[in-house]
């Protein structure tokens, strides 16, 4: 026989009861917004400007401020600007494994700090801030032209790595702002 088990069916019922509570506080990332206005309108409003980047960051500069315009405005919309995006950015190269016979690095470790600012168009409201780091590697070789090669792919791969982190991060506050 089978009897009532009043302590098992209240458990269950309080995990329903926290499950229903909790669920909601959920919001879709990329449902609308909390100002009503979908959150692919929002990014799209973001101006990334042109900046002249140092002659060491000149090639990930260029290729981080076009990863950001495709991922913020992919569709290449027409939309008007709401928010600039400033950006600064920091890369290191280290050599932790070198070759002992012939005194040469055989790989490369790219690492890269962003700090970002985005504010309204005319700078006077900050609407949120952060900082995202990413590295990356490549292997060197003999060959001079596999080795520039090899080390700007790292810098396309740290850009868009940067660029995917910075987007997360601005759609998480622009889905709550209101």
């Amino acid at each position: 026989m089978s009897s009532f088990n009043l302590k098992g069916f209240a458990r269950v019922a309080l995990a329903a009861g926290l499950t229903l509570s909790l669920s909601a506080c959920f919001r879709p990332l990329h449902g609308p917004t909390a100002s009503g206005r979908s959150l692919q309108t929002e990014l799209a409003s973001i101006e990334v400007p042109e900046r002249k980047w140092p002659g060491a960051l000149a090639n990930t500069g260029h290729y981080l401020r076009s990863e950001l315009i495709y991922a913020l405005n992919g569709s290449g919309s027409d939309t008007p600007k709401r928010y600039r995006l400033n950006l600064a950015l920091s890369q290191s190269q280290s050599s932790p494994v070198v070759d002992s016979q012939i005194g040469t690095a055989s790989s490369v470790i790219v690492g890269g700090t962003l700090t970002y600012t985005l504010t309204s168009l005319d700078g006077s409201t900050v609407i949120t801030q952060g900082t995202a780091t990413s590295t990356t590697s490549y292997d060197r070789f003999p060959q001079r032209f596999a080795n520039i090669r090899a080390g700007r792919d790292a810098e396309i791969r740290l850009a868009k790595t940067l660029a995917e982190q910075v987007r997360t991060r601005l759609s998480a506050t622009l889905a709550t702002r209101t």
